[in-house]
């Protein structure tokens, strides 16, 4: 079960754990802008696309149901257009007992508002979703 409140949390501390991530900056995700400097190392920015209950309640407190999560994964013009697969794969790893259902991944675009290259990967997990009660309290 994950508390609803921590989903984002959860998903970020695990991708963080990883030291095949410590050198690459890892954020919660902030509306685009243009950005004043080159990106000069790879970023990932991760949010909350969407949180969805099935019809049937698995108790009074806990509903079971999906959530997706978008990682927005920004590479500078100089490196291997190949580097975002392997950060996918990477996060798919590290948060596999989330209950993986279907994972999204866009083509690699060019972005001149960023100044890099980005490619968004959506994740999308099963599981049961806790948002407070009495044991939660």
């Amino acid at each position: 079960m994950i508390k609803a409140d921590c989903i984002l949390h959860e998903f970020l501390s695990r991708i963080l754990d990883d030291r095949f991530f410590s050198d690459i900056q890892i954020t919660r995700a902030y509306p685009k802008a243009v950005k004043p400097t080159i990106l000069k190392n790879i970023a990932v920015a991760v949010g909350i696309k969407s949180i969805e209950l099935d019809e049937n309640s698995i108790n009074d407190n806990v509903k079971a149901g999906s959530f997706s999560i978008f990682t927005d994964i920004f590479l500078p013009f100089a490196y291997d257009k190949t580097v975002p697969e392997s950060i996918v794969f990477r996060i798919c790893r590290d948060v596999s007992d989330f209950n993986i259902v279907s994972i999204q991944i866009s083509e690699i675009k060019a972005d001149s508002l960023v100044g890099c290259y980005v490619m968004r990967a959506v994740f999308t997990f099963n599981n049961e979703l806790s948002f407070g009660g009495n044991d939660d309290e």
